[in-house]
């Protein structure tokens, strides 16, 4: 009987330590944890890649609508969402723990549209942010032109926690970003109220920290930047879904070419009339709004063979000559991206220049972009066909194609 008692007194004590240890460890959760706002910086997500012939935006991109329904984010404009970043226990108590606030540097609705449109013309389909936010302020637009309408559904960045099992606690930490936005997407005409096409796009990305976990997050200076790229990535997923789901391509390759068909049309009738700088004044028009190779080049076609019909050419204007001089300098800086958008610029206010077609060309051809050379190229011969160096112009074409293949 005595060693009974014994052993029941013995498993009271135990079973007191045991409760007082609960009762430390929940407040050692409270002492150690902690919440730190997590943020992303956007500055240099939306870089322009300039290996892109058609300048003239052919979307607009209207201001973001935010439409987030989480409570939480709703309070903060740049909030992307928050977890549980890093964690350990002892046994099954939790003794330690942090939560991360993921922002944008900036409202997360400026973020997205910024994205939305880079990632347009990084993919073939020039675009120009808004500060708009109706359609109705957008029907001065050309014919062929379309309007992206966005309004953001969620926007939230999540991790993954990793186990470790060390000698005295189980521990948890960051290791992997997850982001996913969802936006409700409609395409109009500028004319036209309704959309052409609507649905909702979904955008997901995934960033592993790497060898990361084990540093100092706060105050890495590359992890910060490194990790922003899950937000470049989620939305461009949900630009690529957005391009393939609304046929944005086609749709927008159609409606310029019925656009580009009706502008010749105009051009035609313009000629016949016999109203040579009219006629002119409507092929640089379509030169300007043309979308591709074959357009910008039937565009100075025209353009040359009105030129050839006039009594003399009309003089190179002073901008498009400080244009040239700039992009001149920048190529032998070897600055060529820099160089050839000045060219373009050039070459918009005069697209009869041709010593314009013809440096842009080169420059092309030395950055390996020779498609884009070829059409400089011709261009340059259909407006200067009788130049010194024409024979040597068509040899670089006939180079250049080898290249091509």
């Amino acid at each position: 009987m005595h060693e009974v008692t014994l052993m029941r007194t013995n498993h009271g004590r135990e079973g007191s330590d045991w409760r007082l240890l609960i009762v430390m460890a929940c407040t050692l959760v409270v002492v150690t944890g902690c919440t730190r706002q997590v943020v992303m910086p956007t500055g240099n997500l939306w870089q322009a890649t300039g290996q892109q012939e058609q300048k003239t935006p052919v979307v607009s991109v209207l201001r973001v609508e935010d439409a987030i329904t989480n409570p939480e984010q709703q309070k903060d404009s740049k909030s992307l969402g928050q977890d549980i970043s890093h964690w350990g226990i002892v046994g099954p108590v939790p003794v330690m723990h942090e939560t991360n606030l993921y922002a944008a540097d900036r409202d997360r609705a400026e973020v997205v549209r910024d994205g939305v449109t880079a990632i347009l013309t990084k993919m073939g389909l020039p675009a120009i942010a808004r500060t708009e936010t109706t359609l109705d302020q957008m029907r001065a637009l050309p014919e062929g032109h379309l309007v992206l309408h966005v309004k953001l559904r969620s926007f939230e960045i999540t991790n993954n926690l990793s186990l470790r099992i060390l000698l005295i606690a189980n521990a948890g930490h960051l290791r992997k970003l997850n982001a996913h936005v969802v936006m409700d997407c409609q395409l109009f005409q500028p004319s036209v109220a309704t959309p052409l096409w609507q649905g909702t796009i979904e955008g997901k990305a995934e960033w592993d920290a790497g060898d990361y976990g084990d540093m100092n997050i706060a105050q890495n200076v590359k992890w910060n930047e490194e990790r922003s790229t899950v937000v470049r990535e989620a939305i461009e997923d949900a630009v690529g879904n957005l391009i393939a789901e609304s046929g944005l391509r086609q749709l927008s390759a159609k409606l310029q070419g019925e656009a580009h068909v009706r502008m010749l049309e105009k051009v035609q009738d313009r000629e016949t009339s016999g109203d040579l700088q009219g006629t002119l004044a409507l092929y640089m028009q379509t030169y300007r709004s043309a979308m591709g190779l074959e357009q910008t080049t039937s565009a100075v076609a025209g353009i040359a063979r009105i030129l050839r019909k006039m009594p003399s050419k009309p003089a190179l204007p002073e901008e498009a000559r400080r244009f040239g001089v700039q992009a001149s300098v920048l190529a032998k800086a070897q600055q060529y991206d820099k160089a050839i958008a000045l060219y373009e610029k050039a070459l918009d206010v005069a697209p009869w220049w041709a010593e314009g077609h013809f440096n842009r060309a080169l420059i092309l051809a030395d950055q390996n972009k020779f498609p884009w050379a070829i059409a400089g190229m011709k261009r340059y011969l259909n407006l200067a066909p009788d130049a010194p160096d024409a024979r040597a112009a068509q040899d670089k074409i006939y180079e250049w194609e080898l290249k091509v293949k």
